[in-house]
Parts: structure tokens; sequence; C-alpha cells
């Protein structure tokens, strides 16, 4: 489970691959307007998983080591910051 819907997923993968808004919005039968709302909500998401991940490096529960999160326990399991 991600934090992209699948058809997010999709419309980034075709941004990546070069294609315009009207070439995804015409793949999908969709409008312009309905293929740059579901880029707005990505980038949202974006910035409150950027926002999260600040907040759990703030009070210890991850750590970034090589560009890579690192969870403070090899279970995942926040209770652990209580242990700490």
């Amino acid at each position: 489970m991600g934090f992209l819907t699948e058809r997010e997923r999709q419309i980034m993968q075709m941004l990546k691959n070069g294609k315009s808004v009207r070439e995804i919005g015409r793949h999908f039968k969709i409008s312009e307007t309905s293929v740059s709302r579901s880029i707005s909500n990505i980038r949202t998401k974006a910035l409150d998983l950027e926002d999260d991940v600040k907040f759990m490096v703030n009070i210890g529960f991850l750590k970034i080591k090589n560009n890579r999160l690192e969870f403070i326990s090899r279970n995942k399991d926040p209770k652990a910051l209580a242990n700490i």
C-alpha cells in the first residue's frame, strides 16, 4: 500500500516518460483539468509526507542515513520510542 493511488502512480510514470498533460488525458480518456488536479493532489501528498517524515526524524523515530530511512527499531514499532 502506498500513499499514491494506482492512477496517480500511472500519471507520475507517464510524466517521467515525457508525456504531456494533454497526452495523459487522452490516454485515460479524462480532461486535462482532471490530470492537473491529480498532479496537484500528488504534490500535496508529497508535501504532507515530507512534513510527516521530518516530524518522525525530529522525535527520533526515524533517521535518514545514506539517503535511506532507518527506523529506530527493527520491527518499526512506534512503542520502541518509550524504551529510549
